[in-house]
Parts: structure tokens; sequence; C-alpha cells
């Protein structure tokens, strides 16, 4: 269990504690510093301090646009000052291909040695061109006068689709497969969503994504419930 265990992204805000968090065997921490109390730099940077003295790698989500799955809609004027004050800090970034400031937010996370995930969130159903949304999340995105950045790729795509039907989850999961060697993080969204939470790792998607106390997408499973079936279908 200690290889799917690492594959677990558990979505947090500034809500649940450490003492919650610590002995539950994951292996990233998604902020949601969108959900946090404060979109206040200071604050949110006092609280990925806290996290990592869990010593979890910690990943930077920040969602400002409601057709990404925004919970409330903010400058990315703020959102740009968040990523460049937090950045030293955490593991990864994850910026939306959508985002304006997909090239600044992806050379600056490559520049100083961290990973980015390039994400696209359909909330209506499942894209036709998915081969296409993984061609440009993966890039290159963007240049650098640094030799050694040139055509800066993403480290990890994430795309997530809701799913009207059992045969969109089979969809998702073909392309998955397709791309397993690169490490894609793939999910379905909606009522055919959990299924997809549990099949996926085994089709090649990097992580599978839950929550403690308040789910944060439609198809998500708590860390529990979760924990408890990949015992089950993923023995170690």
């Amino acid at each position: 269990m200690s290889n799917i265990n690492s594959r677990i992204a558990l979505v947090i805000t500034d809500r649940e504690t450490n003492a919650q968090i610590k002995h539950l065997g994951v292996g990233l921490l998604e902020l949601r510093a969108d959900l946090f109390k404060k979109l206040d730099p200071a604050y949110i940077i006092d609280q990925i301090k806290q996290r990592k003295l869990l010593k979890i790698p910690l990943l930077l989500t920040l969602r400002n646009q409601k057709k990404e799955g925004a919970v409330k809609t903010f400058s990315d004027e703020l959102k740009m000052q968040i990523i460049t004050a937090a950045l030293p800090l955490v593991d990864l970034i994850d910026i939306e291909l959508s985002s304006p400031l997909l090239k600044r937010v992806v050379s600056d996370t490559k520049r100083i040695g961290k990973m980015v995930i390039v994400s696209s969130h359909h909330l209506q159903g499942m894209p036709r061109d998915l081969e296409s949304i993984f061609k440009k999340s993966k890039g290159p995105i963007a240049s650098t006068s640094n030799s050694r950045l040139k055509n800066v790729k993403a480290d990890f795509v994430k795309i997530a689709a809701k799913a009207n039907s059992f045969d969109d989850v089979m969809t998702m999961l073909a392309f998955t497969h397709r791309h397993r060697k690169l490490g894609p993080i793939t999910m379905s969204l909606g009522p055919w969503g959990a299924l997809s939470r549990l099949v996926f790792l085994a089709a090649g998607s990097r992580y599978t994504y839950t929550f403690l106390n308040k789910p944060t997408a439609s198809g998500q499973m708590d860390v529990v419930t979760l924990k408890s079936h990949l015992k089950v279908y993923y023995p170690a």
C-alpha cells in the first residue's frame, strides 16, 4: 500500500489541523488557498509554513475562474502576487491551461527548480479534443533567456471532466492508459466520478484526489473511504 498511498493527493484548506492530517498516510497535500478564510499573501504564507511541518509535499492551487471550479473570483494580479510569494515554500504549483498567467507561472516555477501541473476542468461534460488539450498542456509552454530552460514543459498534465455516462468514464480511462508513461492526472466528475478515483490509478493516473472534511469537486471520495477501497484493490 505504500506506493498507492504516495499517489493520494489530499485537498485541504486552512480549516483542517495538522493533527488531523499527519497520520493519514497521503503522498501530497493540495493547498486550495483560494478557499482560505483570507486571500492575504502574508496569511497564506503563514498557513504554508504550518503545513511544511508535516513533511508532506505541498501543491499550491489558486482557482480564480468560475469555469475552472473557482468558488469566488479575484484578480490575476492578486493570484500572481500569492504565487510569487509562495513559490519558494511549496513543491508544486497548479496553473490552469486557460489562465493568462500560464507562461509566466510555468517559467517562474521551472526557473527555481519546482514542478508545475497544468490543469483544465470541463464541468459540463467530456471534451472531444482530449489529445489536443493534453498536447497544449504538456507544452512546450514558455521559453526563457536561461539556456537550460528553453521551451519549458509541464511536469504533469491534469484533466478533469464531468462524466455524463459510463462511456465518458471509459473514454477518460482509455486516454489515461494511452498516456500512462507520461503520468497524467485524470479524473471524472459528477455521479460517475467516484469510480474514476479508484480505477484511473491502475490506468496510469499519477494522483487521485480526496478530502478530509468537505469535497472540493463532485465525485470526490473522502480519504478514509478511499483508502479502505484502495487497500482491497491495490494490495501491497
